[in-house]
């Protein structure tokens, strides 16, 4: 009996050994690879470069946990210049800035550069603790970018103010832009629709955009064919501009200003406007909405007493009154811009309960903060 008690025992310590956790060995294993590479290290760089090799390697090893793709660390990345954001005041110049690819094709991950604090001993552990870690445990976080190609059809951006939207296959997108700032919404066949955003260098509106399954290709005015990433946004391939021929059937901005002179100096339309006008005396918001509508879009100086109507509406509470004004008072082109007193009336239009408000602020300020 005695025997049977001891293998009793033994068996349950024995169980209870093999429950216990196993040890993490992630710290013996950074350490043992840090002590590899700083053996010949000049002692008074070898702490900075530990330093850098433990955060390099935290990246990886928290991107993880969290589930996330973490960014790329590499030395030598060219450093941008300040973004210029916002319209252009007259007689500055702003100098070209060439687009460079921005991910790295081996990964699939952003780059960006490494923190280099006093010698770069930090930097290069840095980098260092990264691809080791990438390579030891990281291989789930690395999607390498295949052969990125032009697409075989292009769209006039400007078709995109007209709500066109860009389909290739399985992927529909649609693409805004502000000054500084370039936006896009996609969908794909049988996932939830998502958003991407990434500040754009460029003063002015793209020239032309194309989609293909791997990237949203978007021209420059400045010359350059760019490739982004449609997760991500940072920036795959670039190329010099593509030779486009504007569609047979396209009209031109001057042919498009007569059609709409025409439009607006019709005796038919006149008359109606008239009308509208003389109804809108009551001060009744419909009223004062029907007028500022249907001169919105005729001009700029319609545009101008379409403000005024508008103005009138949100003052008397009209939340789509207060959108349209806001709007209008950040291009400045009908008006005269006024970007405080245009996110003033936005955030109005977003309180009292207007659906587009909260996304027009976003889009419009977020690139300028």
């Amino acid at each position: 009996m005695i025997g049977w008690k001891y293998a009793f025992v033994w068996m349950l310590v024995l169980a209870v050994g093999c429950a216990r956790r196993p040890a993490d060995t992630w710290p013996l294993r950074l350490n043992a690879a840090m002590t590899e590479r700083t053996e010949s290290m000049p002692v008074h760089e070898r702490a900075e470069y530990e330093s850098g090799f433990k955060d390099g390697a935290a990246m990886v090893h928290l991107a993880l946990k969290a589930g996330m793709r973490p960014f790329r660390p590499v030395l030598d990345v060219p450093v941008r210049p300040p973004r210029w954001r916002g319209a252009v005041p007259e007689g500055v110049q702003i100098e070209a800035f060439a687009p460079v690819p921005e991910i790295d094709a081996a990964t699939g991950l952003l780059r960006y550069p490494a923190n280099a604090v006093t010698s770069g001993a930090f930097a290069r552990g840095q980098v260092d603790g990264f691809s080791w870690a990438l390579a030891a445990i990281g291989q789930t976080l690395v999607h390498p970018v295949g052969d990125v190609v032009l697409p075989s059809e292009w769209q006039p951006f400007a078709k995109t103010r007209e709500g066109q939207d860009l389909d290739a296959g399985r992927k529909t997108v649609r693409v805004l832009w502000a000054p500084g700032h370039l936006a896009w919404a996609r969908k794909e066949r049988g996932f939830p629709g998502l958003r991407t955003w990434r500040a754009w260098e460029d003063a002015v509106a793209p020239a032309w955009i194309g989609l293909t399954e791997q990237a949203l290709w978007v021209e420059s005015q400045s010359g350059h064919a760019v490739a982004l990433d449609l997760e991500s946004g940072g920036i795959l391939k670039v190329l010099p501009a593509v030779h486009h021929e504007p569609p047979p059937t396209e009209r031109t901005l001057e042919s498009y200003k007569e059609e709409v002179r025409r439009e607006f100096n019709d005796p038919e339309f006149q008359r109606a406007l008239t009308g509208l006008r003389k109804t809108a005396e009551s001060g009744q918001v419909d009223d004062l909405l029907a007028v500022a509508e249907r001169l919105s879009g005729m001009g700029e100086e319609a545009e101008r007493e379409a403000y005024t109507w508008y103005l009138k509406a949100a003052e008397k509470g009209s939340p789509k009154a207060m959108l349209r004004v806001g709007v209008l008072l950040f291009h400045g082109q009908a008006v005269t811009g006024d970007r405080v007193a245009s996110r003033a009336w936005l955030e109005r239009a977003a309180q009292a309960g207007q659906p587009e408000a909260p996304d027009v602020l976003k889009m419009l300020f977020q690139a300028l903060e």
